[in-house]
């Protein structure tokens, strides 16, 4: 018989075993308070969710994203704060695939372990199908439908996944979805069109017509139906039957936009200009159509016609029409100014861009641009007065101080230009390099202004170290240079730097021929004055005066007078031009470059 075996407590040695049961009294100790600690995780876990909650509910998102993770952490067991934390971090993620997966998991967690929860499978299936996960998706679509399956957007949703499914038992089941819809709702466009573009996918065309014949069965007298109807069949080219649509839809209402919208689009895609013509005007005269549709079709009608030059007054016409419709729609005149930006009328532009801020003097760029139109068309006077009444909405906008300074230097009001330029500097972020540098080229140009060239040159300087690539900076230090007929090596330098990055530009042109011409290239200069009067098509007063010098220079005289007096035509009170007409001559010309070679 084995001897019954003995129980080890009973061998060990006093000393041990008191050892061994304190350990073991410890061990259950700890597993008690491990216990209790979690029991209070949990709980705390439920508070700071729920405050969290409430922080999402007052808008503070910051705090309900930091709430959430504290209280997964406190928590992960419990599977919907899971989902909570699983959907944050997906909407947090930013491109993040390992976050993106770990708060799809917890989601999918959730939703699994609890079917009966209808809101949050929907928010999962939603995830999912977002996610391309279509398999699973449709599964979850699926079981939502199957729990309620009167819900006709549950019903929709679980059909549109079974629309990705190439396969025809899919497809059969998407259509009896949508048939158990309209059965219920009745037959619609929207219904109909989700079938149509399942017959489109699976190349069913039969389908698709005997769908539409459905549709005008049982609503005839909808317009919105009869213009889907003539919007399908145009696209499958069955232009007859489109156009006897179109024209049913008319003839239910003569005044719905919409038609005429349609059929315009019908007519343009088949290269028919004038009925595409006609029928834009018509969708434009339509009340009931909505601005945008109308904006859009306007907008494509003239970027189709701007370039020529004999629609233009049709496209104003219409622009206006639109406008007497709907007097107070600025996106209407911004529209309009930015077509006439297009053309080239600047007054024009500047003119549509007042009438929107008039309707919203809230648009701190238009009050830019608006300024910045005026001092383009030369009304100097009114771009200053743009200029601060944009200053009344927008205080601190550097920019209206600096177009406002630009203003009053023309103006010759020299003085208040440099006090809106210091109101400039300080409104003006002092890491814009771009910004600061343009306030002191525009100071500079005053102080030439003003005839303190050395003070210009200086703030030209300046400029150039905050922005090195400051066209106007380069150019006008250059062309001041070449009038005060020093450091002439600098201003060619500085003008090449211009011309290098605005080839095709007249007045950079204009610049570095009149450098060449004061370093004596006069052939270099004559080169450059040429291509410059082929680019310019309105040449000012001072471009004739520097071609007739620089023809004057090389030898033509005849043809230096000839521009001297389109000079004088356009600038009658200015002597030095009256005389050079009178006296056929300059009365002083630059050495020759060949001459500096000489004497070399």
């Amino acid at each position: 018989m084995r001897a019954r075996p003995t129980n080890l407590i009973y061998l060990l040695p006093a000393a041990l075993l008191l050892a061994v049961l304190g350990a073991c009294s410890a061990a259950r100790s700890g597993a008690a308070r491990s216990a209790i600690e979690r029991e209070a995780d949990v709980r705390k876990a439920d508070y700071v969710f729920l405050e969290g909650a409430r922080m999402q509910t007052g808008g503070n998102l910051d705090a309900y994203h930091d709430l959430l993770a504290h209280a997964y952490q406190l928590n992960p067991d419990d599977k919907y704060i899971g989902m909570e934390y699983g959907y944050m971090l997906m909407r947090l993620a930013d491109g993040d695939s390992a976050m993106t997966e770990r708060g799809y998991e917890l989601m999918g967690e959730y939703a699994d372990a609890n079917p009966d929860d209808f809101y949050g499978n929907v928010l999962f299936a939603s995830v999912a199908a977002h996610v391309g996960d279509t398999d699973r998706a449709t599964g979850k679509w699926r079981q939502l439908h199957e729990m309620q399956p009167q819900r006709s957007d549950i019903t929709m949703r679980y059909a549109e996944m079974l629309m990705a499914d190439p396969d025809s038992a899919s497809l059969r089941r998407a259509i009896e979805l949508y048939d158990s819809v309209e059965i219920a709702e009745g037959a619609s466009m929207q219904l109909s069109a989700r079938k149509i573009q399942l017959y489109y996918n699976h190349g069913d065309t039969l389908a698709m017509m005997r769908e539409l014949q459905h549709l005008i069965k049982e609503k005839p007298l909808a317009v919105e139906n009869n213009v889907f109807a003539a919007d399908i069949y145009s696209m499958l080219g069955r232009r007859d039957s489109a156009l006897a649509y179109y024209d049913r839809a008319i003839s239910l209402d003569p005044s719905n936009g919409l038609t005429y919208y349609s059929r315009a689009n019908f007519y343009r895609n088949e290269g028919d200009t004038a009925a595409y013509d006609r029928e834009v005007y018509n969708a434009l005269l339509q009340e009931d159509l909505a601005v945008e549709p109308k904006l859009e079709m306007l907008t494509d009608y003239a970027r189709r016609l701007y370039s020529d030059s004999t629609q233009r007054p049709r496209i104003s016409e219409l622009f206006r029409r639109l406008i007497d419709l709907h007097p107070h729609e600025a996106d209407i005149h911004n529209t309009y100014r930015d077509y006439l930006l297009a053309v080239e009328d600047y007054a024009g532009a500047a003119e549509q861009a007042s009438y929107s801020l008039d309707i919203n003097p809230d648009d701190e760029r238009q009050w830019v641009a608006l300024t910045a139109l005026r001092i383009r068309t030369g009304d100097f006077e009114a771009a200053y007065n743009d200029a601060m009444r944009g200053i009344h909405f927008f205080p601190a906008n550097s920019q209206l101080y600096l177009l406002g300074a630009a203003s009053l230097q023309q103006l010759e009001r020299y003085d208040d230009g440099l006090a809106l330029l210091a109101r400039a500097e300080e409104t003006a972020d002092s890491a814009d390099v771009e910004t600061m540098s343009d306030i002191l080229t525009t100071r500079g140009d005053i102080y030439y202004a003003m005839e303190r060239t050395d003070s210009a040159f200086a703030f030209y300087d300046r400029a150039l170290q905050f922005n090195p690539l400051n066209m106007t900076a380069l150019n006008n230090a250059a062309y001041f240079l070449a009038c005060e007929n020093r450091d002439l090596d600098r201003a060619l330098k500085l003008i090449e730097q211009v011309v290098a990055e605005r080839p095709d530009e007249p007045t950079s042109l204009d610049t570095y021929a009149w450098v060449l011409f004061r370093r004596g290239d006069f052939d270099g200069a004559r080169q450059v004055i040429d291509r410059t009067l082929e680019l310019e098509d309105s040449p000012s007063a001072e471009l004739y005066e520097h071609a007739g010098d620089i023809y004057f220079a090389t030898g033509d005289v005849d043809q230096a007078v000839e521009f001297w007096r389109e000079a004088q035509q356009l600038d009658p009170d200015n002597d030095d031009i009256r005389r050079k007409v009178r006296t056929r001559r300059l009365d002083k010309l630059p050495k020759r470059i060949t001459d500096h070679d000489d004497e070399e």
